[in-house]
């Protein structure tokens, strides 16, 4: 039940971190450029802590798919852990998206807003799907026998899958409008 390629694709997602300085431009200022550029650091920092916050959560989720029958009650102990785990990625995905939206609203190059604004978007894509995975552990707690269990979660890992192509999409797009536009990022 515990889907490798899920788990994989959840921590590849937070390592596509933003770390791009839009060039100077005619309209751009440069203390604009500057809280932009200190915006995304934080913004940044929010995804490396998401990023811990996921490995636990999915640690835990691995644990608890791997306990015997017997142990119910324990898994649903660790099932409840790992839900407060995504929720805490889930909230350091939406302080990311928040911080790059801000710093899409200062004074900097248009590529650079194009590029932030598809790093809003991911992120709260991001932010979605780590609510969505934490479906797998609520399916324990909340599961009475093992063929609902195993409904439930085969249908989650779906979603888990489509939002994380979704994601992955929105990350492709801003990678392939830096690397474009290359002399509007430093």
């Amino acid at each position: 039940m515990n889907n490798p390629r899920n788990s994989d694709s959840l921590l590849a997602l937070f390592l596509l971190i933003a770390a791009v300085v839009a060039c100077s431009t005619s309209s751009t200022s440069n203390s604009d450029l500057a809280k932009a550029n200190k915006l995304v650091d934080e913004g940044n920092a929010a995804v490396e802590q998401g990023k811990k916050f996921l490995q636990e959560a999915e640690d835990k989720k691995s644990a608890m798919l791997q306990m015997n029958v017997r142990r119910i009650a324990e898994a649903r102990v660790i099932a409840a852990e790992a839900i407060a785990a995504y929720d805490k990625t889930a909230e350091k995905c939406k302080e990311a998206a928040q911080k790059y939206d801000e710093a899409s609203r200062l004074k900097i190059s248009e590529k650079f807003k194009d590029y932030l604004m598809l790093k809003v978007k991911e992120y709260n894509k991001r932010a979605e799907l780590v609510a969505t995975a934490k479906d797998t552990p609520q399916a324990l707690i909340e599961s009475t026998n093992r063929s609902s269990f195993v409904i439930r979660v085969n249908s989650n890992n779906d979603k888990v899958n489509k939002l994380s192509k979704e994601a992955d999409d929105l990350a492709s797009q801003a990678d392939k409008l830096q690397k474009e536009n290359s002399g509007d990022f430093k």
